[in-house]
């Protein structure tokens, strides 16, 4: 497109003496990108109002609509983003992507639409492609999400992207996810769908988090180990020779001179009646003199104090659709209800051969249920017991365990966990009944290993989240 076509959409549209019903030659171009997309004129829905930058030409680019079918969501303006989340919750649009037109960056968005821009009309072509390709390819099982994790996989699925964390200074977190404003909310949906093998953890950045209100604006800085003040300042030290005094210069300084404050002779030459062995650090405050300082951190949010060998670690991660997932997000046949072949690498080789048995028997894998073990005291037993006492007490509760449950499922081991395996289709019924047998099979245990389930794989019903 020639400049002179985008200084006239620029600067020159009040005066443009063209009938309002004649296309401007920016619109016939983008709809041509349109068209080269196989795209029909984009049906968005305006967020947060229908006041629209460009709006004449917008409106012949995009057809804006209250309801029906929508391609997109318009963003109109950026200082708005934050409760995008729950327009698109009310409104059912979380398969659809965002397109900024605020001319503003935000973070929000899927992509930014400039009309003065060629470039930024093919980007949005390819991603409203892209999100139209996902969205007739996602299982119908998926195609109305309801709960928030049904959302959170159905949309992943169809942007094609995974779950990154983007740095936002304004958020308490330092970060927030595109699509999901509510970054605490979204966190802990995610982390249930990652314990339940939906999604997979890719860590990203650690960050010092407030246990009073749980953000990361925290401050670190150099504290008084006595009063914790941070008013520190580097003072030189004063080795007095004849009487051994050792202190900070301000205690000897009296005007222009040095007087031993120990025993008040005046110190005149520097290497003969004293020296300057090293510095040390003043408090302002309590005037405590130290030659290491503790390590202190303050939150930004709450005032909430915590010293530097008390605080908490909060490691944040990204987020990408599994095998498993991908599968059962694309498919509406019952092969989909198969376990995954790439699953099943990490699984005892008894285990495996058990599996494929099932399988070949009684064709879908929804024929029965596997289990993990986790121990959420493992790493206070390794430390306080030693390897060998935690392999010992994990193989007698793994005994326990199985003369509890008998004939109804089987345990099998690996060198880090054990695995349930049952049989059946009573999902519901089973998991009570299993969480009782494993209470009972640690009653006799010296330590407490404290077992937790994992489902790896139910029923069709019960493997949804």
């Amino acid at each position: 497109m020639s400049n002179s076509n985008i200084s006239l959409l620029e600067n020159t549209a009040p005066q443009d003496s063209r009938p309002l019903t004649e296309p401007h030659p920016v619109v016939d171009r983008c709809q041509s990108i349109w068209q080269q997309f196989n795209l029909r004129t984009p049906r968005v829905a305006a967020y947060p109002d229908t006041v629209i930058p460009h709006s004449r030409y917008l409106r012949d680019v995009f057809s804006v609509v209250d309801n029906g079918d929508i391609d997109a969501i318009l963003l109109t303006s950026e200082r708005q983003s934050s409760s995008l989340e729950k327009f698109r919750s009310a409104r059912g649009l979380f398969l659809v992507p965002v397109v900024n037109v605020s001319g503003k960056p935000c973070l929000a968005a899927d992509v930014d639409f400039n009309l003065a821009s060629p470039k930024s009309w093919v980007q949005t072509a390819s991603c409203l492609s892209k999100y139209r390709d996902q969205r007739a390819r996602l299982s119908s099982r998926f195609q109305s999400p309801t709960t928030p994790a049904v959302r959170m996989l159905a949309y992943l699925f169809v942007s094609g992207e995974d779950l990154v964390p983007i740095r936002q200074p304004n958020s308490p977190y330092y970060y927030v996810y595109r699509g999901f404003s509510n970054t605490a909310s979204a966190t802990m949906v995610a982390e249930a769908l990652a314990n339940k093998g939906w999604l997979e953890r890719n860590f990203f950045d650690r960050y010092y988090k407030c246990d009073g209100c749980q953000s990361h604006r925290l401050t670190v800085r150099e504290e008084c180990p006595a009063c914790q003040s941070p008013q520190l300042s580097e003072a030189d030290l004063i080795h007095h020779y004849s009487c051994a005094q050792l202190s900070p210069e301000a205690g000897f300084r009296r005007g222009t001179a040095l007087i031993c404050p120990k025993c008040s002779q005046q110190l005149r030459h520097y290497g003969k009646d004293y020296d300057k062995p090293g510095h040390v650090q003043l408090c302002g405050r309590c005037s405590n003199t130290t030659s290491e300082p503790s390590i202190g951190f303050l939150c930004q949010d709450c005032g909430m104090h915590v010293g530097g060998d008390a605080v908490s670690i909060s490691d944040v991660f990204s987020y990408s659709l599994s095998h498993q997932a991908n599968i059962l997000l694309a498919n509406d046949t019952e092969d989909a209800n198969r376990f995954p072949i790439t699953q099943m690498r990490y699984l005892p080789e008894e285990l495996q051969r058990r599996i494929t048995e099932l399988a070949s028997q009684s064709g879908p894998a929804a024929d029965f249920m596997l289990v993990e073990v986790q121990y959420g005291s493992r790493e206070q037993v390794l430390k306080a017991r030693g390897e060998i006492n935690l392999i010992s007490m994990r193989k007698l509760l793994a005994d326990n365990l199985q003369g509890v449950l008998g004939d109804v499922a089987s345990v099998y081991s690996s060198p880090e966990r054990e695995y349930v395996l049952f049989p059946g289709r009573d999902v519901a019924g089973f998991t009570a009944y299993l969480r009782e047998a494993l209470d009972h099979a640690e009653s006799v245990l010296s330590d407490k290993l404290n077992p937790t389930l994992l489902i790896l794989w139910g029923t069709r019903e019960d493997a949804l989240p």
